[in-house]
């Protein structure tokens, strides 16, 4: 039987199927995966993953990386609702790796070859989003790296509730039982908040790391009575979420030590602790590690 930290069940292995914890879309990369339940992972690709992937910030960071997922296509930033001219024509814009900045008109139906001087463009960000994400990858990694530590240690109930719950959709489920903001006690943040001016330099610490990091990369930190994970998206800080854990039986030394970092760098799988990942990456530490 194969634990899902998706569903919260141990399932056969046919009803499994590998799932990257970070999609190729967003820079992940083979090896930093688990077996889940096959039908929960298909609807979390499309609830999550293909969303994430298509907003224009992350779809611009993977035209800038060439970051091509399963397909093999070339990435492209598009925004389909835009308008260019003195006359104020529609148009679809679309932002390659190589060709630039590309107009598409509407009206024509054809691509615009001469020079459009100023155009207006319309999109969208789905606030909830990348703390839904970043909920689906701390399910994940933290199993793939703690294993049954995280499963039994770990309040990951919550981390569930956070992924599943779409506020956009909470009128249509007004029958069943749904979290709310009173219910959980998680601790979140995602590059959309302000960052809090305390003292407390982690969660500074955190975005500079990820943000400095040429991939995209999940930060897992067990705390004295919390497990937080943050995650980077193609050199952007995305978000993190702080659960609540018992983390006395957890490893803290070596490459465990502080927590754990798992990245894709250059198409290629690395690991360090915390506390090196720190050292090297951001210098706000000493090379002694505790």
């Amino acid at each position: 039987m194969i634990y899902c930290p998706y569903s919260n069940r141990d399932l056969p292995e046919n009803a499994t199927n590998r799932e990257h914890i970070l999609p190729l879309s967003l820079g992940g990369v083979d090896g930093f995966e688990i077996r889940v339940d096959t039908a929960v992972n298909s609807y979390l690709g499309t609830a999550l993953d293909a969303p994430l992937a298509s907003e224009l910030l992350f779809a611009l960071r993977r035209t800038k990386y060439n970051v091509r997922g399963h397909s093999g296509k070339e990435p492209l930033a598009t925004i389909r609702k835009a308008r260019y001219g003195s006359n104020n024509r529609p148009a679809q814009v679309s932002f390659h790796s190589k060709r630039g900045l590309c107009v598409w008109d509407a009206r024509d139906r054809k691509e615009v070859t001469e020079s459009v001087g100023a155009f207006c463009i319309n999109t969208s960000l789905n606030i909830d989003l990348p703390v839904r994400f970043t909920a689906k990858v701390a399910l994940a990694a933290g199993y793939y790296v703690y294993g049954n530590l995280f499963r039994e240690h770990v309040d990951h109930h919550q981390l569930r509730d956070v992924m599943n719950t779409d506020p956009a959709k909470l009128a249509l489920r007004a029958s069943r039982a749904v979290p709310t903001p009173e219910r959980l006690t998680l601790q979140v943040d995602s590059y959309l908040h302000t960052p809090p001016s305390d003292n407390d330099i982690t969660l500074p610490a955190l975005r500079a790391f990820c943000s400095t990091v040429r991939g995209s990369v999940v930060v897992l930190m067990p705390g004295p009575d919390c497990f937080g994970v943050g995650v980077g998206i193609l050199g952007q800080y995305l978000g993190t979420i702080i659960a609540p854990a018992k983390t006395d039986s957890f490893p803290n030394a070596g490459d465990y030590a502080w927590g754990h970092v798992v990245a894709s760098v250059d198409g290629k799988l690395r690991r360090w602790s915390w506390v090196h990942a720190l050292t090297q990456w951001t210098g706000i530490l000493s090379s002694e590690e505790p």
